[in-house]
């Protein structure tokens, strides 16, 4: 139906007056749990200037949801290496530890556990954001499986259309982003894209003397107002200097990725604002505090642990550039 009378969703009214936004997940991360909640049918954006972290944190946002809810994903990487190396770092995030370290009964679990809620396709292909979303119903057909999130990673990669758009860029991402939200709404999934900002602005730290790449307002991703516009979860991933200090004159750890929510739409799954994460490198995971202090790992509570990885393992150098080299 193209229109509606009050009278024709009087029911649902009545169902969301008494319940509010219903179903809302659990981010696994501890801090951001403080700010925002996941809801299906609306589409989350995530954007950042090149190695701050997008796909590090969108992957751990996935397997978080694997690990809470059996939520099933389709992944489009293409910066992530070969499938091959996709996977293998879904498996060490699993894990916790670098595969090859893994006793072969934890191995074969993670197998399991990454092979039944992940699908990656081929990213050396070219996509039009019809072309993927047509791929992920494909996918959905042949395993007879049904998606619960969709990324796409990163979003230039898309075939911009030039002959439909005529090279007009802004053309083609409103449309991009107006085909995400809605196929978000009609499958009840969360389809996130990831972005680049637009041009990095660098000022001089006051204090230190040393200049800075600021981060990115949300007017200042690549392609303009426009992601602003038509965003509804928007997220931006940041690498603070260790010069730097945040709001209570406290340095910024080496390890300490700032999460800013730059917009929180639909009302009720949360607010704007900022929160930090750390990444533990050896286990590749992220931890953070919760709002009474205490340090908690991803899907961690205070009252519940589900993973507790051993970490008795020792690595040459060389192994060490090779397993935990940063391509994100």
């Amino acid at each position: 139906m193209s229109y509606f009378k009050l009278e024709h969703k009087l029911k649902e009214i009545k169902e969301f007056a008494e319940n509010g936004l219903t179903d809302l997940k659990d981010t696994g991360i501890a801090s951001l749990n403080t700010l925002i909640k996941l809801k299906k049918g609306y589409p989350i954006f995530v954007g950042g200037a090149p190695f701050s972290g997008k796909t590090e944190f969108t992957f751990e946002l996935l397997v978080n949801q694997s690990i809470l809810h059996k939520w099933k994903h389709f992944i489009y990487c293409g910066e992530g290496g070969n499938v091959e190396h996709i996977f293998y770092e879904l498996l060490f995030k699993y894990l916790r530890k670098p595969y090859k370290y893994a006793e072969e009964s934890d191995k074969i679990k993670a197998e399991y556990f990454i092979s039944e809620y992940f699908v990656i396709c081929d990213h050396d292909s070219d996509y039009t954001i019809d072309s993927f979303y047509d791929l992920v119903q494909r996918a959905e057909d042949e395993f007879n499986i049904k998606f619960d999130t969709t990324l796409f990673d990163p979003f230039n990669d898309i075939n911009e259309e030039d002959e439909k758009f005529k090279g007009a860029q802004h053309k083609f991402i409103q449309s991009a982003l107006k085909k995400c939200r809605i196929v978000s709404k009609k499958h009840n999934r969360i389809d996130i894209l990831v972005t680049h900002i637009a041009d990095i602005k660098v000022e001089k730290d006051k204090d230190s003397g040393k200049n800075f790449e600021r981060p990115a307002f949300p007017n200042e991703w690549a392609g303009g107002r426009t992601w602003w516009r038509r965003g509804f979860l928007m997220i931006l991933v940041y690498r603070p200097p260790t010069f730097l200090k945040d709001d209570n004159g406290r340095p910024y750890e080496e390890n300490e990725t700032i999460i800013w929510v730059q917009k929180a739409k639909p009302k009720g799954i949360g607010k704007t604002g900022k929160v930090s994460i750390y990444f533990e490198w050896k286990q590749n995971v992220y931890y953070s505090y919760d709002e009474t202090g205490q340090k908690l790992y991803s899907c961690e509570t205070n009252n519940f642990k589900p993973l507790q990885p051993s970490t008795d393992f020792t690595i040459s150098k060389r192994e060490q550039l090779e397993d935990y080299i940063d391509p994100f």
